[in-house]
């Protein structure tokens, strides 16, 4: 593992600068190329082959030239280059197309063919669907064009597609001319916008209408899949005018469309004004509300919304304010994170919105004790893919909850109107975004973003209270526990609030230093104390409680307390915190909770956590509930009543897709190989997006096994649905003793397909063979995908670094299981035993 370290006066390391597994050798600093030129416009003609997978085009820029003009054009054919109507001469390397031209206003026509290995994809399903993506750098696969986020220009595009077809790009439709069999759509977006956002997809599409005060909005769907749409987009209008509201800015573009297409490498592509998302977002009723009509506000399973909530949220931060270059690129991610959640809190109320925070500090947390520490705001990288990651989306998402708590949230709100004003149509960098909050706020702000986007890490902070009654003295030990991949010292301000029978209190406190005892007059002993209840804070808590403090905890009115407590109460794992936790689990009025006291209910195991499980699930009716329950149940192996609980699920049409789909993934655990028939029978269930199907191949690689791992070999080959056949190259991962598992792994390396590829790679990080490593080092030096070469790149450095160590890491996690299930074994004999008693 590389770690970059300065030292400064003898010493002081300064790891956060830089992080942790983040760097490689080859790593250096990245800066955007300056263009010799500034494009007032481009107009694209572009005639796409179906049959060939082939396209040509005319790339026509009106620009302003110093010099030699220069354009990005990866793996072309470059027919020929006219500037102002005369034939030019050119130099085209594969990569840079280079245009002599004089000083001045020039019309620069290319002409061009491809078969573009990236950034235009074609798929055949019910037909041939076409549609391209250009973040970060892949339009210059189809377009040769200046490929800089901080460029921006107007754009007219033309689609020539065989007739039946229908075409979509950015901006407004300009008209469609048929001919010979052959259709050209044509678009204009006449503001300016970022060559990485121009876009367009053709297909047989069934388009939906709706006028949103003005904006109109349309829904583009593929033909196979139309079927319940106005599911995935019926907040489109209502989350259009939250944003207008929060940030004071209306919608800057004409009109906004979302296009659903398959086989899409995201969940979705803010194209400016052209949305395109992956097919799998649509869904049926029983996926949105099983057991229930839609809609079903408070009961939703399987939602579209938090996706359209965050390219929605892109049409201004992104499309309108875009990150001058990619180190800044939580300008745009950070904020369509956050944007989405403050949508949440608007339309779910506070506790979906505190536990859609809490859940992206789990997800960040797992990147960061998994992979790597990294500052947000990084110039030092491989491929710009990689800081598409969650330290950009998630963690960037808390930091701004908290940054504006620091300023205040109307403040933050003003700060944010202006900043999309004044630098509205163009780029802007996050010294620019400090500017208006430093303005709106009045306060220097340089401290906050030193610790938090140009370090990496977070603050840990772990705490503990005791109480004097001769005294009346409450001591409060706060401590920043945080490593050395974290800044040392973070200045943080946060109540404590401290329950007690008469009521509540809060204290601000002022953390400065890494270890704080804070001391509070206070007539009576607390129930509980608790820091942040608001969750206004980034930082990781570890409280040390007391089991009576989480268990009182779990009355809070606060949610950020009551995961608190359920947490504690699952690391204590006492018959008493048990019994807590069957009671959230049975009562508390928020789903969240219940799901986090039902995976807590697993992790302690033994026969009353069973006993609890079993109870919920004859009374619970929330699905996301119901999905922790069957989670849960997982964990108890060998254990009939969990196994037959799972199995009755798993065969009830009636439960949710998803619920299922856990239930699937468990039964393999809990019930072992006399279960694969079982299994293999739910292979064929289905459920939205083959969900079901995919619980039960995980199910299946849980039970173990030659049988199983047949039938997973079976469903990784063609034929077999993208997600069902990603879903098996993961699940080989379990047979790291397998010759047969390790060489399809092997071969699922160069699928066509990346979702297939991506989960080859996870398959080999779980196998940890050093039979993999050559497929491994191929994959990260020539995938198409940059996230596949890193990922590649980081799972052969894992392998490398277990076979150095000389530990057989593939067997480390199987003998911690069986440990655990030899404890909870154990645990259930004394449970016996003390019923015996």
């Amino acid at each position: 593992m590389l770690i970059f370290r300065i030292n400064v006066d003898g010493g002081v390391g300064l790891e956060y600068l830089t992080g942790r597994g983040f760097l490689y050798p080859d790593y250096s600093p990245r800066f955007q190329r300056a263009y010799s030129y500034s494009p007032r416009s481009l107009s694209l003609r572009i005639s796409i082959d179906t049959s060939s997978r082939t396209m040509s085009g005319t790339a026509l820029y009106d620009l302003e030239s110093r010099g030699e003009i220069e354009l990005d054009a990866r793996e072309m054919r470059i027919e020929g280059v006219s500037v102002d109507g005369a034939a030019a001469g050119f130099h085209y390397d594969g990569r840079v197309l280079r245009i002599p031209a004089d000083p001045g206003s020039h019309s620069v026509s290319i002409s061009y063919s491809v078969a573009p290995r990236k950034g235009v994809y074609f798929v055949e399903r019910g037909g041939v669907y076409v549609w391209s993506h250009g973040e970060p750098e892949d339009n210059r696969y189809w377009i040769p064009l200046p490929d800089a986020p901080y460029v921006k220009f107007p754009t007219e595009v033309a689609i020539d597609v065989p007739a039946g077809m229908t075409a979509v790009s950015n901006g407004v439709l300009k008209g469609v001319r048929e001919a010979g069999g052959r259709a050209e759509w044509t678009w204009a977006m006449e503001r300016p916008h970022s060559p990485y956002l121009i876009a367009f997809a053709a297909g047989d599409f069934v388009v939906m209408r709706e006028d949103c005060g003005g904006i109109a909005l349309e829904y583009y769907v593929p033909k196979y899949a139309s079927g319940d749409a106005r599911l995935s987009f019926h907040r489109t209008c209502d989350i259009l005018r939250f944003y207008e509201d929060y940030t004071g800015v209306k919608y800057p573009w004409p009109n906004y469309k979302q296009v659903a297409v398959p086989e899409f490498i995201y969940g979705g592509m803010e194209n400016t004004t052209a949305t395109i998302l992956m097919d799998y977002t649509l869904h049926d009723e029983h996926a949105h509300c099983p057991g229930s009509k839609f809609p079903c506000p408070g009961a939703e399973d399987y939602t579209s919304d938090p996706l359209v909530a965050h390219e929605l949220a892109h049409q201004w931060f992104g499309d309108l304010v875009t990150a001058e270059d990619w180190p800044h690129i939580w300008l745009n991610e950070s904020f369509a994170t956050f944007m989405e959640a403050i949508y949440e809190r608007h339309s779910l109320g506070e506790d979906e919105f505190r536990y859609t925070l809490h859940r992206c500090l789990r997800t960040y947390l797992s990147e960061y004790r998994d992979r790597y520490a990294r500052p947000i705001v990084f110039r030092v990288y491989g491929d710009p893919e990689e800081l598409f990651d969650s330290h950009s989306y998630e963690k960037g998402c808390l930091v701004l909850w908290h940054l504006a708590n620091v300023v205040g949230e109307d403040n933050f709100r003003s700060a944010l109107g202006s900043y999309l004003r004044a630098r509205g149509l163009g780029s802007a960098s996050t010294e620019d975004l400090q500017d208006f909050l430093e303005e709106a706020s009045g306060r220097r702000l340089d401290w906050f973003f030193y610790q938090f986007l140009y370090s990496s890490g977070h603050p840990v902070v772990r705490y503990s209270w005791e109480y004097d009654p001769s005294s009346g003295l409450l001591r409060l030990k706060v401590e920043q526990a945080q490593g050395e991949d974290s800044y040392p010292v973070y200045a943080l301000e946060m109540d404590a609030l401290i329950a007690t029978d008469d009521g509540e209190r809060r204290v601000r406190l002022r953390l400065d230093e890494r270890s704080t005892t804070f001391q509070i007059r206070i007539d009576a002993k607390p129930r509980y104390v608790c820091l942040d209840p608001d969750l206004t804070v980034f930082m990781e808590r570890r409280p040390q409680k007391g089991l009576e403090d989480a268990i009182n905890e779990l009355s809070s009115r606060y949610l950020a307390c009551r995961l608190e407590a359920v947490a504690a109460l699952e690391e204590d794992g006492s018959a008493r915190a048990v019994e807590a936790l069957a009671r959230a689990l049975s009562s508390d009025a928020f789903w969240g909770v219940r799901a986090e006291a039902a995976r807590a209910l697993g992790k302690v195991g033994g026969g009353p956590a069973l006993s609890a499980l079993l109870s919920a699930l004859a009374s619970e009716r929330h699905p996301r509930v119901r999905q922790a329950i069957a989670e849960a149940l997982g964990s108890f192996r060998s254990e009939p009543r969990a196994a037959e609980a799972l199995r009755s699920l798993l065969a009830d049409a009636r439960e949710s897709y998803y619920t299922r789909a856990r239930a699937a993934s468990s039964l393999g655990r809990a019930g072992g190989e006399q279960y694969v028939p079982a299994l293999v029978e739910a292979l064929g269930y289905g459920g939205h997006n083959w969900s079901i199907t995919a619980g039960a191949i995980e199910g299946l690689s849980k039970a173990g096994g030659e049988q199983a791992l047949s039938v997973i070999l079976k469903y990784t080959e063609g034929g077999n649905d993208t997600l069902v056949r990603a879903a098996s190259a993961r699940a080989l991962g379990a047979f790291p003793d397998s010759a047969r598992a390790i060489d399809r792994v092997r071969d699922l390396l160069r699928d066509p397909s990346f979702r297939v590829r991506r989960a080859a790679v996870e398959a080999a990080g779980r196998m940890l063979s050093g039979r993999l490593l050559d497929a491994l080092d191929e994959a990260s030096r020539r995938d198409v995908d940059g996230r596949i070469r890193r990922l590649s790149r980081d799972t052969a450095r894992k392998i490398r670094e277990a076979m150095e160590k000389g530990a057989d890491y593939s067997r480390l996690r199987e003998d911690l299981d069986r440990l655990r299930e030899d404890q909870r074994r154990l645990e259930d004999r004394l449970d016996r035993l003390e019923r015996v008693v």
